[in-house]
């Protein structure tokens, strides 16, 4: 069978749409939840049914819930919407009292133009649209709050009437931390409305409770080869607790799934093998993967040559793949990208958002196909929102994103091993 006419059945995969809907309909799927195991066990189902070993292991991550969380305005009889990052730190029972600052985008040069002025107070920054090139990550901003001596830390919705957001931390169990909270945009807006009239005093209560023993599932299937090296195809199962989770990452489970599929039979005695890992506990400041990694003999990770990373794959036409400071991946991917006749961009620096990340700190040539890069006012736009649900996921773009992942599957299948390990040249 010709490639093209393989590829043409690949992406018509009569699961995909099956699959993408029974993972959004194990809800926002947050590790702590039970949901995400309850997916993962489901999917290594499926996996199995290539006839290949599938396993399921436990790696430890900071587990953490909130049990309690307010905002005020004092002056004010409304009650502000606020949902703590995942591991906030909690405030003393009574509450947090604190005069807000507003700092725009929450930048380094932002808190530095505050200077000392944010010592003490409630600083509030804006979310940025996370797959930009320009894009600076929520914990970041955190960090530089906690580092200038802020009493807490709010970052605010920039869509109006998206509802609230839900991201991590990233605050280890003993680290120090702030209590940190997502508002929605009009939340901030009275904010804003308040301290244009002078001061805006908040009067905040975040009660967590560490979760000690918390473990994360991490599914894989392992499809051996001839040849020593392995391709990694990896996915997030995990989400938040605001919607279903779909773009993020429904999407890039049931293409994986869909790939393991198309790919199996073109494993074999002149190829690489192919192993397909589901992370849980990916919100968590990537904590599955990191485990998962970490733990492994330094010669089983010696093994993984590649790494495809699907994270938010649908959502918009358009696709890219973010590589990690590798930039011999580019005509790899040039090459995929011509088989499967669909466009995909390229971006070099390293973005640390996505499990791929993990790959790449272990020197291992490693992407995140994702949709949407650079276009704010897309679908994806909804991402770690309440209007992250299936209804927003086109058909003909997990297709697409399916047809991508099988093209790169077998470009990464039928290159030598020395072309293989020509990816890691910086």
């Amino acid at each position: 069978m010709q490639l093209k006419q393989w590829l043409d059945g690949a992406a018509a995969d009569a699961a995909l749409v099956d699959d993408f809907n029974e993972i959004c309909s194990f809800g926002g799927r947050r590790s702590g939840s039970g949901q995400d195991s309850a997916a993962l066990d489901w999917a290594l189902g499926r996996l199995a049914e290539t006839g290949h070993a599938v396993q399921r292991i436990n790696v430890p991550y900071d587990g953490w819930q909130c049990l309690e969380s307010s905002l005020r305005l004092e002056g004010s009889e409304a009650v502000l919407a606020c949902k703590p990052l995942l591991r906030s730190a909690s405030t003393q029972a009574e509450g947090l009292r604190a005069e807000v600052i507003d700092l725009g985008a929450g930048r380094k040069e932002d808190f530095d133009r505050a200077g000392d002025a944010v010592k003490g107070k409630a600083v509030l920054v804006r979310h940025e649209y996370p797959f930009s090139g320009d894009h600076m990550h929520r914990r970041r901003k955190y960090d530089l709050a906690l580092e200038r001596g802020a009493a807490a830390f709010l970052i605010a919705s920039p869509w109006p009437g998206g509802g609230l957001l839900s991201g991590s931390s990233g605050r280890g169990y003993g680290k120090p931390g702030i209590p940190a909270a997502y508002v929605d945009f009009e939340t901030a807006e009275t904010l804003r409305a308040a301290l244009d009239e002078g001061r805006a005093m908040v009067s905040m209560v975040v009660r967590g409770k560490e979760e000690l023993g918390s473990v994360a599932g991490v599914g894989i299937l392992e499809i051996p080869g001839g040849r020593d090296g392995k391709v990694v195809i990896s996915a997030h199962m995990d989400g938040h607790d605001l919607g279903e989770s779909a773009l993020d990452n429904a999407t890039g489970v049931a293409v994986a799934l869909a790939a393991a599929r198309a790919l199996a039979p073109h494993v074999g005695p002149d190829t690489p093998g192919l192993t397909v890992c589901f992370f849980c506990a990916e919100e968590w400041a990537l904590s599955g993967s990191a485990r998962y990694l970490d733990e492994l003999a330094p010669q089983e990770r010696d093994r993984i040559k590649l790494n495809i990373n699907l994270d938010t794959v649908a959502g918009d036409e358009s696709l890219t793949a973010l590589f990690s400071d590798f930039p011999a991946l580019e005509p790899y991917v040039n090459q995929a990208s011509a088989v499967a006749d669909v466009p995909v961009g390229t971006w070099l620096p390293l973005m640390p958002n996505s499990d791929h990340a993990n790959f790449a700190r272990h020197g291992i040539p490693a992407f995140r196909l994702v949709a949407g890069f650079n276009k704010p006012d897309c679908r994806v736009n909804n991402i770690l929102s309440p209007g992250d649900v299936r209804g927003i996921i086109k058909e003909e773009e997990l297709r697409q994103a399916l047809r991508v992942t099988c093209a790169m599957g077998r470009v990464a299948l039928s290159i030598s091993d020395a072309e293989l390990e020509g990816l890691k040249a910086r």
